[in-house]
């Protein structure tokens, strides 16, 4: 049984330690996704206010604006989840009462053994006094009060002493006996029924952990994942407003010394057809989702920013 106690103990503190270690990791990712949604908001507001903003109220200035349109984009919304979060892991029921409980078997056993003793102690008594006959050779269950005690209780001695027996005393001490063998007995056998569940419910908690261990290591490897597509996503988004930012004193001076589309030229026509461009590129960046409703890192964010990182890259060649 102390074998038993001790495997009940040490399991109990390893899925304490299991549990904890989870728990610690939830919150490392949590703090990651909370980390890479900043950034990335950090980045789009960016763009937005120092490269598309400019660029459009430049372009509103244009007239005879007919050949390219410019797709509608709101101010980026602060909190808009970006990151993944991983299923809350659910806390073991492991606690340090239930340690304290296995590691003394004694608080496992609350009032039961004394009262199986008593029953034990008092049924032996009832049996005698219907059953058995006092050293006179009548029946102890026609005798009454101190009369039927006192022959009840020299039974259990073997006889009065006067007999040979050991009287009234020896027959309380085995009375005595009986109750404690009893209580002893119930005793055991409860400590071993309440240890043998407690382990079964640490076994299975342990079993409970292993899949929600498995679970974390999933969602470790997907929000490793996720933080490189969210840092990829943040260099395009740098990129365009870098490129934008770098052409718009060029586009702003055309546009303040002819406001008149009609009267551009070939060369000024792909300027601003380029500036439009790219507006179109940074739209479609912000616009673009790298997770989806089940928090799933998405391929379509994958595309598109590979699709942009290849037309800057053909724009510095033009």
């Amino acid at each position: 049984m102390a074998i038993d106690v001790v495997d009940a103990v040490r399991l109990a503190k390893a899925n304490r330690r299991r549990d904890r270690r989870l728990l610690e990791c939830q919150e490392e990712l949590d703090q990651r996704a909370v980390d890479e949604n900043a950034a990335l908001q950090k980045a789009r507001q960016t763009l937005f206010d120092e490269a598309l903003l400019p660029f459009r109220d430049a372009f509103r200035r244009l007239k005879g604006v007919d050949l390219v349109e410019l797709t509608a984009i709101e101010r980026p919304a602060a909190g808009s989840k970006v990151g993944i979060g991983p299923r809350q892991p659910r806390k073991s029921a492991v606690t340090v009462a239930a340690v304290s409980a296995l590691a003394g078997a004694a608080l496992l056993v609350v009032g039961g053994p004394p009262l199986v003793g008593y029953v034990a102690e008092a049924g032996a008594y009832r049996a005698v006094r219907t059953f058995g006959s006092a050293s006179t050779g009548r029946a102890i269950k026609r005798l009454s009060g101190a009369a039927a005690r006192n022959a009840t209780e020299a039974w259990f001695g073997r006889g009065p002493v006067a007999a040979g027996g050991g009287g009234r005393a020896a027959g309380k001490r085995v009375l005595s006996e009986i109750h404690a063998t009893s209580a002893n007995l119930t005793r055991n056998a409860i400590v071993k029924w309440q240890i043998q569940t407690l382990g079964d419910g640490e076994r299975e908690k342990a079993r409970d952990l292993d899949r929600r261990e498995t679970a974390m290591s999933e969602a470790q490897d997907a929000a490793s994942a996720l933080h490189e597509r969210s840092k990829d996503m943040q260099r395009v988004l740098q990129d365009l407003q870098f490129t934008l930012v770098r052409r718009l004193p060029s586009f702003t001076a055309l546009v303040e010394e002819c406001d008149d589309l009609a009267r551009y030229d070939f060369r000024r026509r792909s300027e601003v057809a380029t500036m439009v461009d790219l507006d179109g590129l940074a739209v479609m960046v912000m616009n673009c989702p790298i997770i989806d409703a089940e928090e799933r890192m998405t391929e379509g964010s994958g595309r598109v920013i590979a699709a942009v990182e290849a037309r800057l890259r053909a724009m510095q060649t033009e």
